[in-house]
This record gives structure tokens, C-alpha cells and sequence, in this order.
């Protein structure tokens, strides 16, 4: 009887060794890495320790952008590494502690002791309000029975009354900090203008508070106005009607979708000026094919790349006879939840010439790493508009993406890159900042 249990404890015995072999081989492979990256030697560490697909997704130079954004002065210690062993790969996760910063490392060695997958960044952490600013919590209602929860951030050192901004949410149902992924970009913007004296007001979007509500009362008939608009002008004639705001002085701040309808936004607000992040003048249908193009894989068979581009050339031809249409048939078609009225509706503006005809001052601003709303064709429409154009005042920053957070990462040009935590570049504020007090002066 006892016999029966020799080969399988040795069995197990020697799958156990060979686990913690690969695990230590791993670790020890880890710590030689991050050695050499702060060494700076970044062509060294591909060829030596990349597999073939991580060094196409993640060059040398891209390596070396990553790690000099994020790392320390001085590497103290590499601590708590963990290996984890699966059938094809090892897992290793740990921290890489400077003298002034702790980065998280989370990887993926292959059997051939290459690695699959490489993650450094800080630690996800969520923002503290800063000792200067204030925050204050009030209620938009645009329209009966539609409350939104907003919140008001203010200087707390200072009386006042204040330059404010308006923050106006990108498409589908967003929080009042914009969250997606690892990031919360409104609440970067907020927090940073209120430091240096702009008041921000922020509030969660209708869809996202409200979105099965208004399924059922008005299903196909949603647009942009019910969507973004109306909750948008409320929110500016709050801060209009606030004695600590300077009344003349409320700016229309839109990101993404939020941009793109600024100008209607200012049309009814009647705003002292907009500041336009990654939008675009463009039909958003035309948005949308390009970023459905642009997604096509690069390994997809010949053919199942074809499928794709074929659905997407269907997709722009009718999305392009929309705009024709009688409403009432527009409503017929759908398109990934978004009704076909919902283009239609939006193709009556040429936002663009509203915002130029408004006479508004306006801030422009671009990452020139965003892949969703690109320079090629967004930020160069908006120059084409404002070209020579004192009204407008136009900027973009090398590798920040379509939240102003810095590119990066094996993922880098697709939204897995938003895991890896980060905030909106300071320049980004500063530069939002600045402008509103040119203006003021």
C-alpha cells in the first residue's frame, strides 16, 4: 500500500522545484532589468530581456520616456517580489523604491526568459485635496426630475470673486471626474486650476446618473442637448449668478465630445470664452469611422481585416446620408447604442463657424499622441478655421493622449494604456490657467 504514494510525491516534489526554479530565474532576471534601466542602458535591456513582440510594441526609445517620466533619482531597494508560475509564463510582481518615489512592476516572463509584458508606473492613488482649494457640494437640475450631483471647487485662501470653468464630459456616461480606466481627469483640472485661483464646477453626467430613465422616457429621440447641452448651460448660469465667481468671467471647458459642442454650450450660455480639449469641428460619424479604421489590427488575416474595413465603409455611407433623412426615419437605425438621430441632430451645426462666428476668445488645446481625436485631421481642422485667427489661441504637447496624461506603456495607442495610473500634465494646466487670466487682464 504505502507504494502507491512514492511516484506521485515525487512527482510533485519535482514540479515544485521546477516552479520555484522559473520563479527565481524570473526574479533574478527582474532585478538585472530594472539594474540596467537605471543604468540607462534601454537598447540593452530589448535586445537582452524583450521577446520579439514586446520589443515591436515598446522600442527602446519608448522605454527610455517611460521610465525617465516616472523614476526616482537614486534606486534604493527592489522590494516584494513576487513570481508566480503558470503553465507557459511567470508572473512577477513588486515595488521599485527611489529616494523620492515608490513605482509598482508588474510583468511577464515567457519560458525563453523573455519578457511578455512589462508594467512600471506609481501606484494607483487617489488626489487628496490640496490645502488651498475648497470643495463644495450643490445640485444641477436643468430639467425637472433630472438632479445631477455636482461639486464646486474654490481657493479657500482667497475672497474672490473668481474666474471659473465649467468642465463638460467626453461621450458616454461619465462622473463628475471624468473616470476612466486609472484616470479621473476632471478631477486633476479641477483640483490644479483651484491651486493657482479658478474656480471649477464639475458634475456627473446625465447619462450616467439618469441613463435607464432616459431610455424609457425618450429612447431613440436622445441627442446631444438632453445628453450634455442643457445640464451644461444650468451649470454656467450657476456660476454666473455666484457672488464669488466673477460673473463676466465663466468659461465653457469641453474635452472630447465635450469640445465638440462647446460652442453650442457658449451659444446659450453666452460664456466669457471656451477652452477646447481634444475636440474636433469635424461630423462625429466621420470621428467615428476613422477611429473604427484606425483599429484594425495589424494581425488580423487579410480577410478578416477587409470584413472590418468593409463594415466601417458601411457604417460612414450611411452614417453620411443621415443628415437627409426625415428625423422620424433616422430613429430606425442604431449604431452601437447611439441612435441614428443622434447624428442627425448634431450634423444640423457646423460647430466650427459657431465658434467662430461667436467672437469668443478660445483655447485649443491637443496631445499629440491621442489616437481617438488625432492632430491629421482634428487639431489641423481648428487651424484651418482660426489660421491667422487672433480669437483663437491653438497648442499641442508631444506625447500626451487624448486625456492629456502621458503616453505610454506596451499598450501605448489603445485604451489598455489608460491602466497604467496618471494625471494630467501640469504644463496642460498651467497653460489653461494662464490663458484665463490673460483674458481677465
Amino acid at each position: 500500500m504505502p507504494r502507491r504514494y512514492i511516484f506521485p510525491v515525487v512527482l510533485m516534489l519535482f514540479l515544485l522545484s521546477a516552479c520555484t526554479d522559473q520563479e527565481n530565474i524570473a526574479e533574478k532576471n527582474t532585478e538585472d532589468m530594472l539594474q540596467q534601466l537605471q543604468e540607462e542602458e534601454y537598447q540593452q535591456v530589448t535586445e537582452t530581456f524583450f521577446s520579439d513582440a514586446l520589443s515591436e510594441k515598446y522600442p527602446a526609445s519608448e522605454l527610455q520616456l517611460s521610465w525617465e517620466a516616472h523614476s526616482g533619482n537614486n534606486l534604493e531597494e527592489i522590494n516584494h517580489l513576487e513570481a508566480t508560475t503558470g503553465e507557459e509564463e511567470t508572473t512577477v510582481a513588486g515595488e521599485v523604491i527611489f529616494d523620492d518615489i515608490t513605482l509598482e512592476v508588474d510583468m511577464i516572463w515567457n519560458d525563453d526568459e523573455r519578457l511578455e509584458r512589462l508594467e512600471i508606473a506609481p501606484p494607483a492613488e487617489e488626489l487628496t485635496l490640496p490645502d488651498s482649494v475648497m470643495e463644495e457640494e450643490i445640485t444641477i437640475e436643468a430639467e425637472e426630475g433630472y438632479p445631477l450631483d455636482a461639486v464646486l471647487t474654490l481657493p479657500a485662501k482667497e475672497d474672490g470673486p473668481f474666474p471659473a470653468v465649467v468642465l463638460v464630459h467626453g461621450s458616454g456616461p461619465n462622473d463628475r471626474n471624468e473616470s476612466i480606466y486609472s484616470y479621473k481627469p476632471f478631477q486633476d483640472i479641477a483640483y490644479g486650476l483651484a491651486e493657482d485661483g479658478v474656480a471649477v464646477l464639475r458634475y456627473d453626467k446625465r447619462t450616467y446618473t439618469h441613463g435607464e430613465k432616459m431610455a424609457t422616457e425618450l429612447g431613440a429621440a436622445i441627442t446631444v442637448q438632453e445628453e450634455t447641452i442643457h445640464d451644461a448651460v444650468e451649470a454656467a448660469e450657476i456660476l454666473q449668478n455666484d457672488d464669488r465667481i466673477q460673473t463676466d468671467q465663466a468659461y465653457i471647458g469641453g474635452h472630447s465630445l465635450g469640445g465638440m459642442v462647446a460652442p453650442r454650450i457658449d451659444e446659450e450660455a453666452d460664456t466669457a470664452g471656451m477652452i477646447l480639449l481634444a475636440g474636433s469641428p469635424r461630423p462625429l460619424w466621420e470621428i467615428m469611422y476613422d477611429q473604427q479604421i484606425d483599429s484594425i489590427p495589424d494581425n488580423l488575416s487579410e480577410a478578416a481585416a477587409a470584413q472590418r474595413k468593409e463594415q466601417a465603409e458601411e457604417f460612414k455611407d450611411l452614417a453620411a446620408r443621415l443628415q437627409d433623412m426625415p428625423p422620424i426615419e433616422t430613429m430606425e437605425y442604431n449604431f452601437g447604442g447611439m441612435s441614428g438621430y443622434y447624428f442627425h441632430e448634431m450634423d444640423q451645426y457646423d460647430v466650427g463657424q459657431i465658434a467662430r462666428d461667436s467672437n469668443k476668445p478660445l483655447l485649443i488645446l491637443q496631445g499629440e499622441a491621442d489616437f481617438q481625436v488625432t492632430m491629421e485631421n482634428d487639431f489641423a481642422a481648428w487651424e484651418d478655421i482660426f489660421e491667422n485667427e487672433a480669437q483663437a489661441t491653438l497648442k499641442s504637447y508631444p506625447n500626451l493622449n487624448h486625456n492629456f496624461i502621458l503616453s505610454q506603456g506596451e499598450n501605448k495607442g489603445t485604451v489598455e494604456e489608460y491602466n497604467i495610473p496618471g494625471h494630467v500634465d501640469e504644463q496642460v494646466i498651467t497653460d489653461i490657467s494662464q490663458w484665463i487670466k490673460e483674458q481677465t487682464e
